[in-house]
């Protein structure tokens, strides 16, 4: 039982692994038809996972309901906004337009999906602001930076702070669009390149303690 379940596993992960990291260093057609079979064989797992997690969700907002937990209404737009995409999508065979025209998906992706969407992004702006006060609590020379360039951005970002800008400052022949865009050319790409290669690495430093079983999350909990 333990090969099966602990020893079998490990070894098609690594050898999976092993030929998946080697095919993008050799040039070969080999490599190529093998990357191309990874690929496909993602795309079938990923829907399987799409559907198995679509359930997941069905699942687990039907509990809700079923025991009135608090908050329990809400789950039941889960459902509605559900076959309020799906049932117009399977009716216009996935088309938006018929000619000029919206189809049943075009109207409910345009009326109803544009405008919740917009809805929840307008949302995060009341967290963005709770957590930039939390954040720009001065209380280090780097805080003070920090706030310093954010305080700047937003100013050169709406037109009431520029004409502030320019009633104040304007004597001093310094254009805040100048200051923002050196903020987002260079401190600020400077610190996107700093995440990305730390992700970078995190990713590589994953990918290998999964490949030579060190991480073993994946194999469940027994």
């Amino acid at each position: 039982m333990t090969l099966i379940k602990k020893q079998i596993p490990l070894l098609i992960c690594f050898v999976v692994g092993f030929l998946t990291l080697s095919s993008y260093y050799v040039p070969h057609p080999v490599s190529e038809k093998y990357m191309e079979g990874i690929n496909k064989w993602e795309n079938i797992v990923f829907g399987f996972a799409f559907l198995l997690g679509l359930l997941s969700l069905f699942f687990s907002h039907y509990n809700k309901i079923r025991r009135r937990v608090p908050g329990w209404g809400y789950s039941i737009f889960v459902y509605i906004g559900f076959l309020m995409m799906v049932v117009p999508a399977f009716v216009s065979w996935g088309q938006q337009l018929d000619g000029a025209s919206l189809t049943s998906l075009g109207w409910a992706y345009r009326f109803v999906f544009n405008a919740l969407s917009g809805t929840m992004f307008s949302v995060l702006a009341f967290y963005i602001v709770s957590t930039a006060y939390r954040a720009f609590r001065i209380k280090s020379p780097q805080a003070a930076v920090l706030f310093i360039a954010a305080l700047i951005m937003i100013i050169g970002k709406v037109p009431l702070g520029q004409m502030m800008w320019d009633g104040a400052l304007g004597w001093t022949n310094v254009l805040v669009a100048d200051i923002v865009e050196w903020l987002m050319s260079v401190p600020v790409v400077a610190g996107r390149r700093g995440i990305m290669m730390g992700l970078a690495v995190g990713a590589i430093v994953t990918a290998l303690k999964i490949i030579f079983g060190i991480e073993r999350q994946y194999m469940g909990k027994d």
